[in-house]
């Protein structure tokens, strides 16, 4: 039986605010009258796989059912983009790789140097950083640590298993897999252990402000293809945390088409022999 055969107006004004609402509080993510068609079609495929009538039933199960943690992250799951690949937005990895790195351990040398991939998804992206870092020899990989965090408790498993298929290397020759990756049969490549040995993954929620502190401090932010989500609000508390989390000197970078105009003027925008990143000054 299909969810509209029987309660064929669950979604109110009223019960869709109380949706969203309780979704922007728990993650940031807004969803504003232009995304509701989209958020119902999905939050209804939830209502389906729980059995449940209607979305007053579904809104009082996350809020106050003992399995809710659970289906926070499969409302997650459903609601957002976990799209990534490995190399991706290459001219800014360039970038890290040739010329914040170099800066960096210049500055710290002897010390441990610190990157954080806010919002890694299924950690394409940590594993690329990881990569990247063995590859430039500009530092002794054991003097870096990658931290890698989401909000979805499922892609830091899929991430912690380290294996993927073809379409996550649209961006990459088969040199980079036969030389980072194993394969495994079936058009699915395993990262090898030198690189997963690098990268720790933990579930991390950007909007829980006072969370950051248990994370100590950090030289690159990656935060990328992440903060388009957030409304203005949610964006200004998150980059602000940003800044107070990053040494001085240090570099955040998000995606290229995400900006930091008219969210804070605290970061100065350098421009960089391979691109513009954003640098704590």
């Amino acid at each position: 039986m299909l969810f509209n055969d029987f309660d064929k107006n669950h979604f109110s004004d009223e019960l869709y605010r109380k949706l969203t609402s309780l979704i922007y509080d728990r993650t940031g993510l807004f969803f504003g009258e232009n995304s509701r068609f989209f958020l119902e079609k999905r939050v209804e495929l939830r209502i389906t796989a729980l059995n449940l009538r209607n979305l007053d039933e579904y809104v009082r199960y996350l809020m106050f059912d003992s399995d809710s943690e659970k289906e926070w992250d499969s409302l997650i799951t459903t609601i957002t983009t976990n799209e990534t690949y490995f190399m991706r937005e290459e001219r800014q990895l360039k970038c890290f790789k040739e010329d914040i790195l170099p800066e960096i351990a210049k500055k710290r040398a002897g010390s441990k140097i610190r990157i954080w991939s806010a919002g890694c998804s299924s950690g394409e992206e940590p594993y690329t950083i990881a990569i990247l870092v063995k590859e430039s020899k500009c530092v002794p990989e054991h003097y870096v640590e990658i931290l890698a965090t989401d909000i979805n408790s499922r892609v830091i498993n899929k991430a912690k298993e380290g294996i993927y298929g073809e379409s996550s290397f649209r961006s990459v020759n088969e040199a980079f897999k036969a030389r980072w990756f194993i394969s495994e049969g079936n058009q699915k490549w395993r990262i090898k252990d030198e690189v997963k040995a690098r990268v720790t993954f933990q579930r991390f929620n950007l909007f829980e402000l006072d969370r950051y502190a248990l994370l100590g401090n950090f030289d690159v932010i990656f935060c990328r293809n992440v903060i388009i989500y957030f409304d203005m609000d949610a964006k200004v508390k998150v980059v602000e945390r940003f800044f107070d989390k990053l040494h001085d000197g240090g570099y955040l970078l998000l995606g290229h088409s995400e900006s930091l105009i008219s969210v804070t003027e605290k970061f100065k925008l350098i421009h960089l022999p391979s691109d513009l990143v954003y640098r704590k000054e």
